[in-house]
């Protein structure tokens, strides 16, 4: 006996939901947590099944609608083309066939896996069970046998048929939908990591209100949590840019909470393996122009206290390979090394960095010291050529010292002057 994936949820959906292109309400809704927005994915989902040889079948209520497709040749003058466009055909309330509005190609760039499919149609039970009833609960996935498809009064659902890809979906379920595996999290923009790669990798998994978008997929580094963002950004096809995603997710961390900035400093503290969160730029981590002066304070502290939670009071944050570290040490300070752009977004945030506990001259590398007799001769006779050309103005003859320094790519600075004090190089 053949099997079906059924999705259910409590209302009925107008029968235009899944065959006219732009029909959502749930787009009208106000309601916490509802996904939908383009009034497309039903569509998308229906096209693309029956493209697969997978055509489902829909109640509305009692409303039942199959769908198929019939051969059409399409002539613009110059070219033919043969389309096999959607048909649905209703029973139950009302008997009629339909030639729909698209065909099987459309979206198929795109709308080209049956998990975006199926993805959609618990999208929208879940949304409808949001607008119903105010939580998503009533939505129900399960694999029913061929003799349970049928209609229930006052619900809506969908059979698709089971294969080993959509059975591998349904088992995968709780990957695809926080809703069914870590409900508590719905409200939570970081997520602590808990096997929701599909595969071997553990890269960051990325979801919009719950649902799955997609696993950052061009860095192999691994992620220290997963993220669930409720303003992602996405195309018609459900999919967000590596850009915008990374945007969001800096953003996410900048203004998390103690537990997960510390359980982030410790990783920094604790290992010398990276982690994807540690490339974030500073742009995104940076302070929101929106903010208010207390809100940006209250993230200064929740970074400065995580910090000291994870690396002691006597940590200082810095780069990779900033040549100030054996100084750092030298002054009994432990040092934490990540790469520059994470440096100066936490230093946005107060985080203790070197030019904090370093002078101007240590920062530089340079070793100041009371000047030898030929230094001081040196700035004596330059002073009697300015007072000898009347430049002086009355002032009195500055103090000299002098420093050592390294090089700073292939360049030396000779001296300076600063504070009343001639600084020359030894």
């Amino acid at each position: 006996m053949a099997a079906y994936l059924k999705i259910e949820n409590p209302g009925v959906c107008p029968p235009e939901g899944f065959t006219v292109l732009g029909v959502s309400l749930a787009n009208t809704s106000t309601n916490n947590g509802v996904i939908g927005q383009f009034g497309s994915g039903n569509k998308h989902a229906v096209a693309l099944l029956t493209r697969m040889g997978l055509s489902p079948i829909v109640f509305s209520g009692n409303l039942r609608m199959d769908f198929s497709t019939r051969q059409q040749n399409v002539s613009d003058g110059v070219a033919n083309k043969d389309f096999r466009r959607v048909v649905v055909k209703y029973s139950g309330t009302k008997n009629s066939t339909e030639d729909l509005g698209f065909v099987v190609d459309f979206g198929q760039i795109d709308w080209d896996d049956v998990d975006m499919a199926l993805r959609e149609f618990v999208s929208n039970a879940i949304d409808r069970c949001i607008r119903e009833n105010g939580d998503w609960s009533g939505a129900k996935v399960e694999v029913v046998q061929e003799a349970q498809v049928r209609a229930k009064k006052g619900y809506t659902r969908v059979f698709v048929p089971l294969t080993t890809e959509v059975l591998a979906f349904y088992n995968n379920l709780g990957k695809w939908f926080l809703h069914f595996s870590s409900p508590k999290l719905l409200d939570k923009e970081i997520l602590p990591k808990s096997n929701r790669n599909i595969g071997e990798r553990k890269a960051a998994v990325i979801y919009r209100r719950g649902v799955r978008v997609r696993e950052f997929e061009s860095s192999e580094t691994e992620s220290l949590f997963d993220y669930n963002l409720n303003s992602l950004p996405i195309d018609e096809a459900r999919k967000a840019s590596d850009w915008d995603v990374k945007h969001a997710c800096g953003k996410a961390l900048s203004k998390a909470d103690k537990p997960v900035l510390t359980a982030l400093f410790h990783r920094m503290v604790s290992s010398t393996e990276p982690v994807w969160e540690f490339n974030f730029d500073t742009y995104s981590m940076q302070p929101d122009y929106l903010e208010t002066s207390e809100q940006t304070e209250a993230k200064r502290k929740v970074w400065q206290e995580s910090f000291v939670a994870a690396a002691g009071k006597n940590a200082v944050l810095t780069t990779t390979n900033d040549r100030s570290c054996e100084r750092l040490k030298g002054k009994g300070y432990s040092v934490v090394q990540v790469p520059e752009n994470f440096v100066r977004a936490a230093t946005l945030y107060g985080v203790q960095t070197p030019s904090m506990v370093l002078t101007a001259d240590e920062l530089a590398h340079r070793d100041v010291r009371a000047a030898t007799p030929p230094f001081e001769e040196a700035v004596d006779k330059v002073w009697e050529l300015v007072c000898e050309a009347n430049l002086a103005e009355g002032k009195e003859k500055p103090p000299v010292k002098m420093f050592s320094s390294l090089s700073d790519a292939g360049a030396q600075l000779r001296g300076f002057y600063r504070d009343g004090v001639v600084y020359l190089h030894e």
